[in-house]
């Protein structure tokens, strides 16, 4: 990945879809709290009031989330048990995370293990946006395409658990090449390079970002 081509296609992705980020953004700013404590997750204040409407409205997965057999109360129930894990992918940012860390690579593989076994929530879609909400310092949203894509690149990327952590290891390393490249070019420090990609895009993660230029 090159750092033009990068932020060219975040542009993109902006320019062509300012005002439903709107809802994104709104949905990040109302889980802050519970992204400090996922054991405080409500069933009804957080998942039916933020997540399931986030899903439908900016997911537009209404044919998924709206079936009548989905189990939100086990969503927020696997939810609490999983603080510990979340506790400790807490504090960690996505370019310096080491993904290849056991404790790191069994919390994340927890996590996705747990709530994959959810009837329809355990989608690459569904459930890696829900993650995201939960913690979009280290989850990258992906779906069916982009999965295909990196798996073509790393035939160990699949919906598994263990396939989506390989995932992450793939989207660090491409970004990652592109800020070095820019680092090179300008003298500046990856610190300051991702602050100032984040302060350009309205304070978005570069998980975030990331995931824009993949959906483009």
């Amino acid at each position: 990945m090159h750092y033009n081509e990068l932020v060219d296609k975040i542009n993109h992705f902006e320019e062509e879809y300012e005002l439903i980020e709107l809802v994104y953004s709104g949905a990040i700013e109302r889980l802050k709290g519970v992204q400090r404590d996922i054991g405080t997750i409500d069933d009804v204040k957080h998942i039916q009031r933020i997540i399931k409407p986030f899903l439908i409205g900016w997911g537009m997965m209404n044919r998924v989330v709206g079936r009548t057999g989905l189990k939100w109360k086990m969503l927020g129930e696997k939810l609490r048990n999983l603080e510990k894990e979340f506790g400790l992918l807490r504090g960690e940012n996505f370019l310096t995370v080491k993904f290849d860390d056991k404790e790191i690579s069994d919390s994340i593989k927890t996590i996705y293990g747990e709530l994959d076994a959810i009837p329809y929530i355990g989608s690459p879609t569904t459930l890696s946006k829900i993650l995201h909400l939960l913690n979009p310092k280290i989850f990258v949203m992906w779906d069916n395409a982009i999965e295909e894509h990196y798996h073509r690149i790393n035939h160990r990327v699949d919906c598994t658990a263990e396939g989506y952590l390989e995932f992450l290891k793939e989207t660090q390393k491409a970004v990652l090449e592109a800020l070095n490249e820019h680092k090179k070019a300008t003298g500046k420090t990856l610190d300051t390079i991702e602050k100032e990609l984040e302060s350009k895009y309205k304070n978005k993660t570069i998980t975030k970002l990331i995931d824009e230029y993949n959906w483009v």
